[in-house]
């Protein structure tokens, strides 16, 4: 982005949670605007039923299809996404706020077929842009009587000037579906990063081992949570002093809450974004978890989560379980910066407990790493500095002509 030019006004069009509480997606984009200019974005959610407004100033419209939830869960196994259709045929929401805003980039980030739909109804606006953070396009299970996801989804990304990918093995899947290649940036979730270094690196914790996981639990991160938790479960009835700390908000604690019991999981609550680094900084292993399942792999192959720049920004160790070949387990890896299960057995995942625990002490050297990557690739200034420029590159002639 040049010192002398404004920024592209972008048309951010998302399913994605936008909100001050959000998670996964969509705190990932609330921290990749967070240097925006606020009058040259004006977004668009899928999520939201009313307008509201960023910390930064930047207004969100609310575009949710605002039918019973009942009535579309009981119509989507015979018909498909009968709400991405009626988002798809109805008028678009606040559609005169977005003609002023007159936007000279559409940046599209689909996270199901709502906002496929959302941003077929925004992509002759201005130049697109697509952004995805999963590869659920090419594995989406829904019947296509209503909205057809795939198939649209595949001609979004072929009406793109370029696209965002939140990792290289996703941006191979990409080409693979589209058929077609584009130019493309790799960007993941950035985090602020202080003048100094965490607290927690100054010395390990000592006392209770306290293992933690801070998020959503989808089926893409749920059987890799229940192994590490019943391991923990294990070695306490063993007389280990360990615990497991769920940081989640009270729908995913409600969801599986007698396994939690079951398992002695602690009820640490949902952190707010702000407090994340030093709650976690008062634990001992963080823990990323992606599905081992065959059913979630190509969700695994391709996400590297939120969480994991989080959790190198927090000066602890992290634990990676999931398969060798997932996504953050090899971003992890590139950095030689965590702990690894890549076996689910009961055997294998208290066999590496057992060994993050043993090497307590040595923990805050591969925490320190982790942190080194961070501060080096991945904070916030630089990650955006980049993004913004690529999206001032893309927006092109419509953003040279003002």
């Amino acid at each position: 982005m040049s010192e002398t030019a404004a920024p592209p006004r972008v048309l951010l069009v998302t399913d994605a949670d936008l909100s001050a509480g959000s998670r996964g997606a969509g705190r990932t984009l609330v921290n990749l605007f967070s240097r925006y200019p606020a009058d040259r974005l004006l977004a668009v959610s899928g999520s939201a039923t009313v307008p509201f407004t960023l910390q930064t100033g930047a207004r969100v419209l609310g575009a949710a299809p605002r039918l019973p939830g009942r009535l579309t869960q009981a119509l989507r196994p015979r018909v498909g996404h009968v709400d991405a259709a009626w988002v798809a045929r109805r008028s678009l929401p606040e559609r005169e706020a977005i003609g002023r805003f007159d936007p000279q980039l559409v940046l599209a980030v689909p996270g199901h077929a709502i906002g496929v739909a959302l941003a077929e109804r925004c992509r002759g606006l201005a130049p697109l842009v697509t952004y995805l953070m999963d590869d659920w396009l090419a594995y989406e299970p829904g019947v296509p009587m209503a909205f057809d996801t795939q198939r649209r989804g595949r001609q979004l990304l072929r009406d793109s000037v370029a696209w965002l990918s939140i990792s290289p093995y996703l941006l191979r899947s990409t080409r693979e579906f589209a058929g077609v290649d584009r130019p493309a940036h790799i960007v993941h979730n950035p985090v602020v990063v202080g003048p100094s270094a965490p607290r927690a690196l100054e010395a390990p914790r000592t006392g209770r081992v306290r293992v933690a996981y801070a998020g959503s639990v989808w089926p893409m991160h749920w059987d890799a949570v229940t192994a590490v938790a019943q391991g923990v479960q294990r070695l306490r009835d063993s007389g280990v002093d360990i615990e497991f700390v769920l940081f989640t908000d009270r729908f995913f604690w409600g969801r599986h809450e007698a396994d939690w019991q079951r398992w002695g999981v602690v009820d640490g609550g949902l952190i707010p974004y702000a407090a994340l680094g030093s709650s976690l900084g008062e634990c001992d292993l963080l823990l990323v978890a992606s599905s081992f399942e065959p059913s979630q792999a190509h969700m695994s192959r391709s996400s590297i989560q939120t969480k994991v720049t989080d959790y190198m920004a927090a000066g602890r160790p992290i634990l990676a379980c999931g398969p060798a070949d997932a996504a953050s387990n090899r971003f992890l890896r590139e950095y030689n910066c965590a702990y690894f299960a890549e076996d689910p057995t009961p055997g294998a995942i208290d066999a590496a407990l057992r060994t993050c625990i043993a090497s307590r002490a040595e923990g805050t050297a591969l925490a320190r790493r982790a942190w080194d990557a961070v501060r080096r690739e991945h904070e916030l200034v630089g990650v955006t500095d980049r993004l913004y420029a690529f999206l001032a590159a893309a927006a092109g002639p419509l953003y040279l002509r003002g």
